[in-house]
């Protein structure tokens, strides 16, 4: 057995690592007491410097474990983070979605009502049609002369679409359609052609002008008859030719774009009261 002559801060120190960090006083206490000479196995100062690395050793695990718990914590944080974010996105998607969702909803409703309409509409479109072609064949007939031959073609070609079982119903309802814009079109409009008509039992070249609906006026070729339209008895009215043959040669002038537009005097019947 070794014994071995220890001092006072020898023996503070070793009472530090088995019993833990002292205060700066308590070292004071400890030197302020006087060294006696201790006999000490070294043995036990082996066994208790052993005891204190055992435990710096596993202060160290210990540190590591923690270390790597918070390493392991922050970054399940950080995971959560993007979880978060990443559901918060899917919630407004979700809430558009479910808005476009509702809105397809009406209009598939909207279209089930149509789809189920469609029956009785198919039905009564040939009616329709048939009473709009009448119609219009009744107009033209009572309407100013003009293009006579033309505008009966067009009834036609809708009539022979409407009796053609392969047409589809779209289709002959467009040619009705394209029939009654056409006929719109001439109230806005102004023209002139050459044509050829009866005149007291005797047929003469003529120039025709149109202004809209308002007034159907023509010349001879030799400039020297002009008469005008009159709706109402059915029938030409011969005009003064020292008074519109020089007006109505004009007005062919502007209708053919060989002059420009201007202001021209031509006789216009009064509108008549509405029934």
């Amino acid at each position: 057995m070794k014994i071995c002559n220890f001092g006072k801060v020898t023996i503070a120190l070793l009472l530090a690592g088995l019993a833990g960090p002292l205060q700066a006083q308590d070292i004071q206490d400890i030197q302020d007491i006087p060294a006696p000479e201790i006999l000490v196995d070294s043995s036990i100062i082996d066994r208790a410097m052993s005891a204190i690395g055992e435990k710096y050793r596993e202060s160290a695990e210990v540190q590591q474990q923690l270390t790597r718990l918070a390493d392991s914590a922050s970054s399940t944080f950080e995971e959560f983070k993007r979880s978060n974010d990443a559901l918060e996105s899917l919630l407004v998607l979700n809430a558009g979605f479910r808005k476009s969702i509702s809105i397809q909803e009406q209009n598939i409703a909207t279209l089930d009502e149509s789809i189920a309409s469609v029956e009785e509409v198919t039905r009564n479109i040939p009616m329709l049609m048939e009473k709009m072609l009448t119609a219009m064949e009744t107009f033209i007939e009572f309407d100013y002369p003009f293009q006579l031959e033309e505008r009966r073609q067009r009834i036609q070609f809708a009539r022979d679409a409407i009796d053609n079982p392969d047409v589809s119903i779209a289709e002959k309802f467009r040619q009705v359609l394209v029939m009654y814009q056409n006929e719109t079109q001439f109230g806005r409009t102004i023209e002139t052609y050459p044509d050829t008509i009866e005149i007291d039992g005797a047929e003469r070249d003529v120039n025709i002008v149109r202004v809209g609906r308002v007034a159907l006026i023509y010349q001879t070729t030799d400039r020297q008859e002009t008469r005008a339209w009159d709706n109402r008895r059915r029938a030409w009215v011969e005009l003064p030719p020292g008074e519109y043959r020089t007006a109505i040669q004009d007005a062919i002038r502007v209708a053919a774009q060989l002059d420009a537009p201007r202001i021209i005097e031509l006789p216009v019947l009064a509108p008549e009261i509405a029934q």
